[in-house]
């Protein structure tokens, strides 16, 4: 769930997607920026070029194989840039545009279970996160080690029984699987949903994501479909009860290869980036109207991007 509240950056994870929280409400100087519209890691996700086969006569179900006891490990990559503009409201300085890089290397596992569904484990993973600020041309470069993260219940098309949730977000951009067969160059456009904290008021971001199935291909003599996928999650409708303005957008491609004789994903990439820009009323707070000799702002002005690249490689036992 993306926070508003007590948030200065935020990175999409292994773990899905992560807030890193501290204690300073973000306040951008001046009028936001536009909400972007393309990653800058987009010209990344399509660099392969397999050998082309000619399509079957039917249109095949991509499906993963849920048999029990199937284990399906993946080399797990990303890299991302956060960039905002922060202030603290209580200090007397000036707005500062902070930047935040992360580095995560680690592995995603789906084990199958019972009744041909599965979960997804992450783990083994190191993220090098770089923090620099504005005032400043020292880094402050910090390796974390999450915990391991299961995510069950994940069907052999893809669905989840959980709800809208950011959990299902991520099993969908890592490894999108169409809902229904297709032919060579046909598209599929599934809808799409994910949670929105707004100052405290629960909203959700509407979008869909379009799987084409782009081309037959052969992968180490093996053959497997590619698929293309554009998400576009960026229609938030605000109550006419909450003052101010909220904008949100996730926007991105994918390339992903799906092996269809052995039913799994061999490799994918995504290029993602997230979006948050907000103009609300300050909270009103039991505080003297004058802190540390400055007023208190207004209106609360935040503006986050988050630009995201993943790849995910099987890895052959």
């Amino acid at each position: 769930m993306f926070t508003l509240k007590n948030s200065r950056a935020f990175v999409l994870c292994m773990s899905g997607l992560l807030l890193i929280m501290s204690n300073a409400i973000a306040v951008a100087e001046g009028n936001l920026p536009s909400i972007s519209e393309i990653s800058s890691f987009s010209d990344k996700i399509d660099l392969e070029n397999y050998p082309s086969l000619p399509p079957p006569e039917k249109a095949k179900f991509i499906r993963w194989d849920f048999t029990e006891g199937k284990v399906y490990p993946y080399d797990f990559r990303q890299e991302t840039v956060v960039t905002n503009e922060i202030h603290d409201m209580f200090t007397t300085e000036g707005a500062q545009t902070n930047s935040h890089t992360m580095e995560g290397k680690g592995r995603v596992s789906l084990k199958s279970e019972q009744n041909r569904v599965a979960r997804l484990v992450m783990d083994n993973l190191t993220l090098n996160v770089s923090f620099k600020r504005s005032d400043s041309d020292k880094r402050d470069t910090k390796q974390i080690q999450p915990p391991p993260m299961v995510i069950q219940g994940i069907k052999e098309d893809g669905r989840m029984e959980i709800g809208n949730s950011s959990q299902e977000l991520l099993i969908k951009t890592l490894f999108p699987i169409p809902p229904i067969p297709l032919e060579l160059g046909e598209s599929v456009s599934i809808p799409t949903s994910m949670p929105f904290n707004a100052m405290g008021s629960l909203l959700h971001v509407n979008g869909s994501s379009e799987i084409k199935f782009a081309d037959w291909v052969v992968i180490t003599g093996q053959t497997c479909a590619k698929l293309e996928t554009e998400i576009d999650i960026s229609d938030l409708q605000v109550p006419a009860e909450l003052k101010g303005e909220y904008a949100c957008s996730v926007k991105g491609k994918s390339v992903f290869y799906f092996n269809v004789e052995s039913r799994n994903f061999m490799s994918g990439k995504v290029a993602l980036l997230m979006s948050i820009h907000v103009v609300a009323p300050t909270p009103r707070m039991n505080f003297p109207r004058e802190t540390n000799g400055k007023d208190l702002p207004e209106t609360v002005k935040m503006a986050m991007d988050s630009d995201n690249y993943i790849s995910v490689e099987y890895l052959d036992k």
